[in-house]
């Protein structure tokens, strides 16, 4: 009987060690995540890992800048509302995994801000992310091409005082209305317009051949972002309808690149604190006010209205 006794109690013990060992098999790391105020509302957060959440989707992996697939990792969206969310991931015990974590930011119904931070955790850790601030180097901007009425292309190009001498460059460039109008009303040497979505291109394309305008017209898959002055090197006037946070960002890359004199017109919105040399507002047929703003690079004057 005590013999009995004994082995029941080690196999009660030995059962009991063996739950508790697998209780610390797994654990929870928590990540406690901030989002801007602006945006907050609409913002999703998804989290990367090569090793957590296997079995889930599994998705590319992009350099943040390049916009190149490096890899492939699974992915998990959190939802959630405010603008600090408190995300908790199941880990194994004792083994470090690292993650990415990614906001998308919806300042407005236009825009999307795509901003990241790795973190790395393991069972038991917690971590806080400030996504709130922007970062010129990593954070990634994706604005929904909506287009420009024809008057209101007609008039930016008037104001930008196109000529048959001229090479148009419209950055985000939809479906490069504001290159085949400067070339059929002003006669404009060339235009070249870079977007980031290759259906849009195709898209230009099409309608600069239905245009008659295709030979005049070269249209890139690329991100304005990423230009260089190589890539803007014939360029005399640049067509914008691009949404202040863009404008902001490509600001410098403008300025940078373009040759003194050539001459920037956007329609609405600004170039971060770059003063533009003249503002307009104009009518549109359609009965509505538009605002126009020009930019002549190397001009040092005050910003004049109209």
């Amino acid at each position: 009987m005590k013999l009995l006794t004994r082995t029941a109690f080690c196999l009660f013990l030995l059962i009991g060690l063996s739950s508790a060992n697998l209780a610390q098999d797994k654990g929870a790391a928590q990540i406690t995540v901030q989002v801007p105020e602006k945006g907050h509302e609409d913002a999703a957060i998804r989290v990367f890992s090569q090793e957590a959440f296997a079995g889930g989707a599994k998705t590319d992996v992009k350099d943040p800048k390049t916009q190149k697939v490096v890899g492939t990792a699974f992915m998990k969206e959190f939802k959630g509302e405010g603008e600090s969310r408190v995300l908790k991931i199941a880990l194994p015990a004792g083994k470090s995994q690292k993650f990415t974590v990614e906001a998308d930011i919806q300042p407005n119904n236009y825009t999307h801000i795509y901003r990241t931070k790795e973190v790395t955790l393991k069972a038991g850790d917690s971590a806080k992310i400030d996504l709130t601030q922007k970062d010129s180097k990593t954070d990634r901007i994706v604005v929904r091409w909506v287009p420009t009425p024809d008057d209101i292309v007609d008039k930016m190009a008037e104001l930008a005082k196109v000529t048959k001498n001229d090479v148009v460059y419209d950055l985000g460039c939809g479906d490069a209305v504001m290159l085949i109008r400067p070339i059929q009303k002003q006669k404009a040497k060339r235009g070249v317009g870079i977007d980031i979505d290759a259906k849009m291109i195709e898209k230009a394309k099409e309608k600069a051949k239905e245009a008659g305008v295709a030979d005049k017209v070269e249209l890139r898959v690329g991100d304005i972002l990423n230009l260089s002055a190589k890539d803007m090197a014939d360029a005399t006037v640049v067509l914008l309808y691009i949404g202040d946070d863009l404008g902001e960002r490509i600001s410098p890359v403008l300025q940078r690149t373009l040759k003194p004199g050539a001459r920037i017109v956007s329609h609405r919105f600004l170039l971060g604190d770059w003063q533009p040399t003249r503002t307009e507002k104009v009518k549109g047929t359609d009965g509505y006010p538009y605002e126009l703003h020009l930019w002549v690079v190397g001009d040092k004057g005050k910003a004049e209205k109209k």
